[in-house]
């Protein structure tokens, strides 16, 4: 997970007389129920959330671009919310269902609820679903009418910054620097095996990559003449570029990518 700087909001659900607009009013006068919320589907949105993190879920930066699916996810649930006795509440952040800056692309196996195989751990349940932890329910934000003074226990990469939270280590492993990163790993399931293998392979490569330049740039100090001096420089230098094509916003597992090339200390 990496910060994303939130985006111009879509037409679609900009002011109060777009599609959006309309359709939070409606959940209003209804308090959420019945409402069937479509705005946070349009076009503009789903295309702007793909081009904002890269095709990536917010969540774990896997690519979904070219097989897997994608949903649009409300960081903040529209429809309920699972209480501290592990029951959905009557109603969940109706007047956020069709707001942008509640909205987020996510894998589906972050977002949907399920078993999965978890490293060091018997099968569990994780994914969001409902899921919405908050550090003290008794100011947890329940009406349209109320001021926000809620704090959530779940990293949003458009408002938090994941790299003070979570830190990678291992073979593709994470761990949480904080209370909310340990609750963001069990619920996005962070940890789950298909996942961590994943990063780990990524890990190798990004880590082979680095390798290569850094011997390349040994020989250098090793050279005995100017123009075997020249070649390696040359060689290193390309050898490092190509390195940091990881580095490309679109590359899954950028998070873990960068703290590779600030354990080598490489600028990122």
């Amino acid at each position: 997970m990496i910060k994303v700087l939130r985006s111009v909001c879509p037409e679609s659900l900009d002011g109060p007389n777009s599609v959006g607009g309309k359709e939070k009013q409606l959940a209003i006068n209804a308090l959420g129920k019945g409402v069937k919320y479509k705005a946070y589907k349009k076009v503009d949105v789903v295309k702007e959330l793909r081009r904002l993190f890269n095709k990536k879920c917010a969540y774990c930066e896997v690519d979904y671009a070219a097989s897997s699916p994608t949903d649009i996810e409300h960081y903040r649930p529209k429809a309920g919310y699972v209480t501290k006795g592990n029951k959905l509440s009557d109603h969940g952040y109706y007047w956020l269902a069709a707001d942008w800056d509640n909205l987020l692309p996510s894998c589906i196996d972050c977002n949907r609820r399920r078993k999965q195989d978890v490293i060091n751990e018997k099968q569990k349940v994780t994914g969001k679903g409902n899921c919405f932890p908050v550090q003290d329910e008794k100011l947890r934000w329940t009406s349209h009418e109320m001021l926000n003074n809620e704090t959530p226990l779940l990293l949003n990469p458009c408002t938090d910054d994941p790299s003070l939270h979570l830190e990678f280590f291992g073979e593709g492993l994470v761990r949480e620097i904080t209370d909310k990163g340990k609750q963001s790993i069990d619920v996005y399931g962070l940890l789950r095996g298909d996942l961590v293998e994943k990063r780990n392979i990524s890990k190798t490569m990004v880590e082979a990559a680095i390798q290569h330049a850094l011997a390349l740039s040994e020989e250098v100090l090793r050279a005995t003449n100017a123009e075997q001096q020249a070649r390696f420089e040359h060689l290193a230098s390309d050898a490092l570029k190509n390195a940091r094509q990881y580095l490309n916003p679109s590359c899954p597992f950028l998070a873990q990518t960068r703290s590779i090339f600030q354990s080598y200390q490489l600028a990122v």
